[in-house]
């Protein structure tokens, strides 16, 4: 299902952006906390840090590469994921895979 909508990232919990699996999306850090970005494949939360992508408060991961290609270390990559030190809000799009 298609996502526009904005999330709410609770302290040091991963918290799934995407709805369904996608292949591109749209993240704005809402506030002036900074997020980190995972993906998967599937709907297993990350277990670890290891190969995040920061973005700082404020900050826009634009929907111009696919979730492949900024994660191509992830086998079939098709969810995303944000973790934050402190609690915060992610402004999210995306469309279906």
């Amino acid at each position: 299902m298609a996502r526009n909508d904005n999330v709410e990232i609770p302290r040091a919990v991963w918290t799934q952006l995407t709805n369904a699996n996608a292949s591109a999306i749209r993240v704005q850090s809402v506030s002036a906390t900074e997020m980190m970005l995972q993906a998967t494949n599937g709907v297993t939360a990350p277990s670890t840090l290891l190969g995040v992508i920061v973005l700082a408060g404020g900050n826009v991961l634009a929907a111009d590469l696919t979730i492949a290609q900024l994660w191509p270390g992830v086998a079939g990559a098709n969810r995303v994921w944000a973790f934050a030190n402190t609690a915060t809000v992610a402004s999210v799009s995306h469309a279906d895979a």
